[in-house]
């Protein structure tokens, strides 16, 4: 009798769980996805690259850069099968405020200094600033969500790494900051716009912060931090934070020379934020 009971119950829970089944649930999260091409440009894959994938952020940069990956991913992109591929993402219904693909070099973890490039808005190809992307159930599938990757941005043989502190109270109107390395100086916007040795993932509204940045061998004369407001429009509206300095010369940006392999640490970089002008369209906090 026992046993009777037991088998009448199994089916019971099996009988509700294939008719749950067939309800209808509304759309799934694998109903929302994020489609495009990424077309790579400039080199060719390093020997230690391990995989590459397409991912989206709801918020970026991300307030935790190590756990950034743990939202929407493509999985492995095969780059190997021509200059363009497609991709897709599974995604919830929200506003991403990055999509982009990364690099993951073999026996590393993910590091958002793998970016090879990111989504920058339809007709926007030589913008430097992430557009963001709207999946709604309105819109489920965010369709044409194309962007360039280039190899030369991680196709690198050394590295350098430092700490960043911050004095002061920082701008309200903060978006984002860049940390760029250049072999000289830039004196153009078009000299700006060509660096291949950059960092977009420091966060904001921190006390201080560590970075570890991949670059290329040779001799550099600026490493600095950009400030990047929310209403930008051109280059010439970042703001210069701060660089590194040369410790014999304070003031004076400090001059680095690399070679393959090797990696530099201290390159530091202090930000005074009371010493910095700003926009009049910044706010401070009270």
């Amino acid at each position: 009798m026992r046993w009777a009971v037991s088998f009448s119950a199994i089916i019971s829970v099996a009988l509700f769980a294939f008719h749950a089944c067939q309800m209808d649930h509304g759309l799934s999260p694998a109903d929302y996805q994020i489609k495009g091409k990424v077309q790579f440009f400039k080199g060719t894959a390093p020997e230690n690259t391990d995989r590459i994938e397409a991912f989206a952020l709801k918020e970026f940069p991300p307030q935790n850069p190590q756990n950034f990956l743990y939202l929407g991913r493509s999985g492995p992109l095969d780059y190997q099968s021509g200059r363009e591929v497609n991709y897709s993402i599974d995604v919830s219904p929200t506003t991403y405020q990055f999509v982009g693909v990364i690099w993951k070099e073999k026996g590393k973890d993910w590091t958002l200094t793998g970016l090879m490039g990111f989504y920058t808005g339809s007709g926007s190809e030589f913008s430097f600033l992430p557009d963001s992307v709207v999946v709604s159930k309105e819109k489920p599938i965010a369709e044409d969500v194309n962007f360039t990757a280039n190899w030369e941005l991680v196709n690198k043989d050394a590295r350098i790494s430092g700490k960043i502190s911050y004095e002061g109270n920082w701008p309200k109107q903060t978006n984002l900051l860049l940390l760029a390395v250049y072999p000289q100086k830039p004196q153009t916007d078009f000299e700006y716009l060509t660096f291949s040795n950059i960092d977009y993932s420091q966060p904001i509204f921190v006390d201080s912060s560590d970075y570890e940045l991949p670059i290329n061998s040779g001799i550099y004369q600026y490493v600095v931090l950009f400030w990047v407001g929310k209403s930008i429009s051109k280059l010439s509206d970042m703001v210069e934070l701060g660089f590194f300095e040369d410790k014999n010369n304070p003031g004076t940006a400090g001059i680095i020379e690399i070679q393959p392999g090797q990696a530099l640490q201290n390159i530091d970089i202090h930000v005074n934020f009371n010493e910095i002008q700003f926009p009049k369209i910044v706010g401070r906090p009270n």
